[in-house]
């Protein structure tokens, strides 16, 4: 069953959730690698800049000892205390030292100064630089060239680390803050690049698809973006259109399919009504007193291949049935041609069964060729004439009432005798099959089959015997035959049932492939 197409406005909900949409997920993964990515170059570029920093204190707080160096050796050796003030103070005049103590040889403390009001380092300045803030060196004085240097004392300072190190500090928190701002700016951009390039002529061409008709898919409003005609995005759109034409062209030709065949349904109503209407109604069987007669079919699809009739005239009764190869329209045609020539050969009285059969196959081989079907059909005639018993009046022989004569190539017939004695027919030399070559004349041979009261004949097509069950196991004749032994007694529409109900209840589910067809007479 063909669901319908959704309406305009379930097409037209299709709007995208923000949190959700393509430029916001590609904004927040872009602005996180570039912000990560800004961060470590950032934080390598301060770690590079640090151990510059740590050098460069090292290397000034050394070379300001060695300025002072040779002053505050003549103040200790001398024990100028005014040459040592002035050391100190030129120290601490230098705004990055913070505390300056010389000792002489003993380690008194000679001359000492401090800075006042000097701010103390933060945790910070603390942790980068505390270990470089305190430094000492010995001082040795040569009084005489040549004679050894003797040690006069030490001179210790201790920088002011908020001084020395607070501006790198500070300048490497806004180079920092700097680097987040030109990350953002440069996410900013890209995020900018990408909608612009990819982003926007997306959500262009889902505005597009969301808009198709499904009842028109070929008319569809392609976008034309400009900048990707021969790009991937270029290729997509040209193949998403070779697509909607390829749709639009199968629709085109399942609407057709459907026509074509709301008509073929038609004509098949039709042919089928006109196949019924030719079969020989139950009231018209009952009138013919001396047989028992109950038909059966069930074509496989529409129109079946099957054939069956029965038609009193002057002498008696003619029976025929056969099956054209195949199932559906072109096998009931066959089958229809068939069943008009036997009428109409009977109406005319042609009393030669060969000649029957021949000119029957001639209209059949004859419109074959004109079809170019190549169909044929097994077909099986039967003369019956009801007869005189003509046993002596002293016999204990039952009385013959009827004789059948057979005609033909078809399926076996099955007589059972009113003792329930079996006879099996085989009619493979009877004939040949009709429309498979143009003259079967030579084939044609009869079988005379006296019936007494209440023998039971059943004529079949291979769709009975053939019928398989789920298991792909076929029905076959044995299990027809018991059938109809177990209830030969009974009358012939009883027994078409029995059979009937016993070969649907043996395929079960199974799906039925070929026609099946049934024909149960009984002698009265």
């Amino acid at each position: 069953m063909l669901e319908s197409p959704p309406a305009a406005s379930e097409r037209q909900n299709t709007a995208i959730a923000l949190r959700h949409s393509l430029t916001v997920r590609q904004a927040s993964i872009t602005i996180v690698i570039v912000l990560v990515l800004g961060l470590l170059i950032g934080l390598i570029e301060l770690y590079a800049d640090w151990r510059a920093m740590r050098t460069a204190i090292v290397q000034q707080a050394k070379s300001t000892l060695n300025l002072v160096e040779g002053s505050a050796q003549e103040a200790l050796f001398q024990f100028n205390d005014v040459l040592a003030d002035q050391v100190v103070q030129s120290l601490l005049d230098t705004g990055q030292v913070r505390q300056v103590i010389l000792r002489d040889d003993f380690g008194s403390v000679f001359a000492a100064g401090e800075r006042d009001n000097v701010i103390d380092s933060g945790r910070l300045i603390q942790a980068l630089f505390g270990d470089l803030a305190e430094y000492t060196i010995a001082l040795r004085h040569q009084s005489t060239p040549g004679l050894p240097y003797q040690e006069v004392g030490q001179l210790a300072i201790t920088l002011a680390m908020n001084n020395v190190a607070g501006g790198f500090v500070a300048r490497s928190l806004i180079s920092l803050a700097l680097g987040m701002v030109r990350a953002l700016l440069i996410s900013a951009l890209v995020v900018l690049i990408f909608y612009l390039m990819i982003t926007r002529p997306l959500l262009t061409l889902h505005n597009r698809i969301t808009g198709i008709d499904p009842n028109h898919p070929g008319d569809w409003p392609r976008p034309k973006l400009r900048g990707h005609d021969h790009d991937e995005l270029g290729q997509i759109i040209h193949s998403l259109d070779q697509l909607m034409q390829a749709f639009q062209h199968t629709m085109a030709q399942r609407d057709q399919a459907h026509a074509e065949n709301a008509r073929l349904g038609a004509e098949l109503q039709v042919s089928q009504r006109i196949q019924r209407i030719l079969l020989p109604s139950q009231a018209e069987l009952d009138t013919i007193a001396s047989l028992e007669i109950a038909p059966y079919m069930e074509p496989a699809d529409e129109i079946g291949g099957d054939y069956y009739d029965v038609l009193p005239h002057e002498h008696g009764i003619r029976i025929g049935i056969g099956d054209v190869t195949g199932h559906g329209l072109e096998s009931g045609v066959v089958m229809l041609m068939a069943q008009c020539a036997v009428r109409t050969l009977l109406n005319t009285q042609e009393s030669n069964i060969a000649r029957t059969m021949q000119a029957i196959n001639a209209t059949i081989y004859g419109s074959g060729q004109r079809m170019d079907s190549g169909k044929n059909l097994s077909l099986t005639l039967i003369d019956y004439h009801s007869v005189a018993d003509s046993a002596p009046s002293t016999s204990n022989a039952p009385a013959v009432c009827g004789e059948l004569r057979v005609y033909g190539q078809h399926e076996t017939l099955i007589i059972v005798r009113h003792d329930g004695h079996l006879e099996i027919c085989d009619t493979d030399e009877l004939g040949f099959p009709i429309g498979l070559v143009d003259d079967v004349s030579p084939f044609i041979n009869e079988l005379r089959i006296s019936l007494y009261a209440g023998d039971t004949v059943v004529l079949y097509t291979d769709g009975v015997t053939e019928a398989a069950n789920t298991a792909h196991e076929l029905y076959g004749e044995s299990r027809l035959v018991q059938v109809i032994q177990h209830h030969h007694q009974a009358p012939a529409a009883v027994i078409r049932d029995h059979i009937v109900n016993d070969i649907k209840q043996y395929i079960g589910t199974q799906k039925v492939y070929d026609d099946i067809t049934l024909l149960v007479f009984k002698q009265r």
